[in-house]
């Protein structure tokens, strides 16, 4: 769909002969075991656990490096920089990315639930679409690499929350396993010790499947740590892309509303 794809062309230096492996997590996939009602009891006792555990999502401001490895046509790294802003109140996200070498901003990405705002440096041009896939086009080779922005976005700002009370939800008490069907494809949500530990996407619609995995300190679950996505076509069942992204220098505290402006 034209309409939930955002394009967007980066412009960074690739070192690829002194990188570090990013961690490729393994795609569990949903359990054969029966999935029950949101209405049943053992249900509504497995979501007040979690959301008693919560953490508060307040809003934040944050540095944060980002390592793409790609795979096709040949295996490569690709770094960048960026800031990142999340607004309790508004539930926005505000994205700078930089080039590592230079720290220049080249793109600005602004998003709510509902949709996504785009704008790079270089024009005064606005794309504003539906939540949706973000497209990295390597430069070198032209390939393009779905990036499913909705597992992070809801990693960065607790909105998980809202997805695992929706009544359509469906429970696997057994595993902490919680899955909702959307428009864009099925998502599964994994609870370890009442935190989000894994988030699964599978999409017929959009020809790929995703994995979004989180490490976080004890004493700072929001935001967290760091986040790994794997990316897998359905049509070949290998990997398109794995992007480490790592926080750092996390400050909690609310964003001016102009923050949120390009």
């Amino acid at each position: 769909m034209k309409g939930n794809i955002i394009l967007i062309s980066v412009l960074f230096f690739i070192f690829s002969c002194q990188s570090a492996e990013v961690e490729d997590p393994s795609f569990i996939g949903r359990d054969k075991e029966k999935y029950i009602s949101a209405k049943e009891k053992e249900s509504k006792t497995l979501l007040k656990e979690i959301l008693e555990k919560q953490t508060d999502f307040s809003g934040f401001k944050s540095d944060f490096s980002m390592q793409i490895q790609t795979f096709v046509p040949k295996k490569d790294n690709v770094y960048l920089d960026g800031k990142v802003f999340f607004s309790k109140d508004t539930k926005q996200v505000k994205i700078q990315l930089m080039d590592s070498f230079f720290g220049m901003i080249f793109t600005e990405l602004i998003a709510d639930p509902n949709q996504i705002q785009i704008k790079p440096t270089s024009t005064k041009e606005i794309q504003t679409l539906p939540m949706g896939d973000i497209f990295i086009q390597d430069p070198n080779t032209g390939k393009k690499f779905a990036v499913p922005f909705p597992v992070i976005y809801e990693y960065l700002t607790g909105t998980y929350i809202t997805e695992i009370q929706n009544p359509k939800a469906k429970f696997n008490t057994k595993d902490s396993r919680i899955i909702l069907s959307k428009s864009d494809g099925e998502y599964e949500y994994f609870f370890k010790e009442g935190n989000l530990d894994r988030l699964e996407l599978s999409s017929t619609k959009r020809g790929l499947k995703a994995i979004a995995i989180v490490k976080t300190k004890p004493e700072q679950i929001h935001p967290p740590k760091e986040i790994t996505t794997k990316v897998i076509s359905l049509d070949t069942e290998k990997e398109n892309v794995l992007i480490l992204i790592k926080l750092k220098k996390s400050q909690m505290t609310e964003p001016q509303a102009n923050t949120f402006r390009f």
